[in-house]
């Protein structure tokens, strides 16, 4: 059962870059990662991604992602929220931070992150998800960055709901492991 889960841990070795991007999705675990890479120095930059609400937002804090006025509560994007966990709980400077709120997937996250690292000349970047996600996050971004003179090193985030080792034994991955074999396929089948 660990080769399973190992099979989808594919991090990269680490090194110097110009920016390291959170994905959007897991605000609680991925900002942790981003921190200590950004204290370690491997990077002077974070730039956490995402246009998804999350949907407990809407729940236990009564906002509307369709808020479009001054007079309701708007929900925040992944990007924004990240933002707010780096900076108020992570210490993170806020001059360190430059929130993207694109993408609300892996593939759309793969292209803001592209034409923001053309844009502005990076070379070597780091993309931080889930330990779990890396082996599909690797067969959207390598190759296609590599393409543009781009080197992408992956680092997965630990997750605070199971443990990656026994991964079976804990419902939350359970899911984990066979949504990301399921979305490796599709990947695979849309050519991404």
């Amino acid at each position: 059962m660990r080769g399973v889960g190992y099979y989808l841990m594919a991090e990269t070795q680490l090194e110097k870059a110009d920016a390291i991007f959170v994905l959007g999705g897991n605000i609680n675990d991925r900002p942790v990662l981003a921190a200590k890479l950004y204290e370690e120095g491997w990077s002077e930059k974070i730039i956490p991604l995402g246009a998804n609400f999350d949907f407990a937002q809407e729940v236990l804090l009564g906002c509307n992602p369709d808020c479009m006025s001054d007079d309701c509560n708007p929900c925040k994007p992944d990007a924004l929220l990240m933002q707010e966990v780096l900076e108020e709980k992570l210490n993170i400077p806020f001059e360190a931070i430059v929130p993207l709120p694109e993408g609300t997937s892996t593939k759309e996250e793969s292209d803001a992150i592209l034409k923001f690292c053309k844009e502005n000349g990076y070379q070597t970047i780091i993309i931080v998800s889930d330990l779990f996600h890396l082996k599909r996050i690797s067969y959207v971004f390598i190759e296609k960055f590599e393409k543009e003179g781009i080197k992408v090193i992956l680092r997965g985030a630990k997750n605070s709901q199971y443990n990656e080792e026994f991964w079976w034994q804990y419902e939350a991955g359970l899911i984990m492991v066979n949504n990301e074999y399921i979305k490796l396929m599709y990947y695979w089948l849309k050519g991404y």
